[in-house]
């Protein structure tokens, strides 16, 4: 017999953050207007939750989460080149060890961020991290939190973050940081932790096949200098479509192991072939059918109640390799929730070379029992 505080609790924290900027591409490194390097940030977020009662199997699998919605400012001291960065986005916190009045948690942050004052060739040409107003925000983190008063408790933490567009707009180095912060939260209701149980049934492990139809599109800045010296580059934009099918193996109530294959549409395969030949002082005839690619994934499911977090690593088997293609090896990102009877939405980042966004996948799948 298990007691329960009386339904999901809610609660409001806030917190203050400074850190530094990795210096990943050669726009914070000092090749701006100032000539200085970015290298320091100032933040500060405001979050409102829910906190798991324990009335639900999984509650008591992440030692009773929380999650919610956040509000993120940012200010990197270079307002003229990158704005006033603000992010909206969903996380959650899960407690991985508590020790009376304190707990120590991992936290994820993923959501959209918008004002940045992006890359324009005349207003803005050095600010090559963003090539639009808008990217991704990507947040992980721990803290240790420690239960102050009845309804207060307060937290010391630190947090890894990542911006990009996903490659939707040329050009897009990203932002990358990481910085400590300090976090007071005010909980509404009392202070009650229900015994976590740590039983659940047996478990059978299980196959199932997933197929997901994604798409989104891909910037390129085409460097045209050695053909057309007069116009130098070109920033084009490209439709860029997938359809996944892997087979997954679930070995426990929030694990999952997938492996199958991936068919890609690269619009953007034809053009880049095309200029790999004429700065060789060549001139095809552009194919269609260098657009198709075959590949191969595997990966890591993380499963926590109808939200899915994946990770996958991919081998394009099929393509067209030329000078400009994209990196054969590449790696996916991304979440998806589970609507109805299988069926999901979901939305990946692309990448190579483990930081490098290639595009945004927004997708529809299903998933089958076997």
């Amino acid at each position: 017999e298990y007691t329960f505080p009386g339904g999901t609790t809610n609660f409001l924290d806030g917190a203050f953050q400074m850190g530094r900027v990795m210096q990943t591409n050669e726009f914070v490194e000092g090749e701006n207007a100032s000539g200085e390097p970015i290298d320091s940030y100032r933040a500060a977020f405001l979050r409102f939750g829910w906190q798991t009662d324990g009335s639900r199997d999984w509650h008591h699998l992440y030692n009773f989460p929380a999650y919610g919605l956040a509000l993120y400012g940012l200010d990197y001291g270079n307002t003229e080149e990158l704005g006033n960065p603000t992010s909206l986005y969903g996380f959650f916190a899960w407690p991985m060890g508590t020790w009376g009045r304190t707990s120590l948690n991992a936290d994820i942050g993923f959501g959209l961020t918008t004002n940045w004052e992006a890359y324009d060739r005349d207003d803005n040409p050095y600010n090559t991290a963003m090539g639009l107003g808008r990217s991704v925000h990507i947040d992980f983190g721990a803290n240790v939190e420690y239960r102050l008063a009845e309804h207060w408790a307060g937290s010391l933490g630190f947090s890894v973050t990542h911006f990009s567009n996903g490659g939707t707009r040329a050009p897009n180095s990203g932002m990358n940081q990481i910085g400590p912060y300090l976090k007071v939260k005010y909980k509404f209701d009392d202070w009650v932790r229900p015994v976590r149980r740590t039983e659940f049934g047996p478990f059978q492990p299980e196959w199932d096949l997933n197929v997901t139809l994604s798409g989104g599109t891909r910037s390129i800045n085409h460097n045209v200098s050695e053909i057309a010296p007069e116009i130098d580059h070109v920033i084009e934009d490209y439709f860029m479509g997938n359809l996944v099918t892997t087979a997954g193996y679930r070995t426990g109530l929030r694990s999952r192991w997938v492996a199958g294959l991936d068919i890609g549409y690269n619009e953007s395969a034809d053009d880049v072939a095309w200029l790999a030949a004429a700065k060789e002082g060549e001139n095809i005839e552009p194919s269609e059918s260098d657009r198709w690619e075959l590949g191969v994934v595997g990966g890591y499911e993380q499963i926590v109640h109808r939200t899915v977090i994946l990770i996958q690593l991919g081998y394009t088997l099929v393509y067209n390799d030329v000078d400009g293609a994209l990196p054969a090896f590449y790696q996916r990102l991304g979440i998806h929730y589970d609507v109805h009877a299988g069926w999901h939405l979901g939305l990946n980042v692309r990448m190579s070379d483990f930081s490098r966004a290639q595009n945004l996948e927004w997708g529809l799948g299903k998933r089958f029992g076997l």
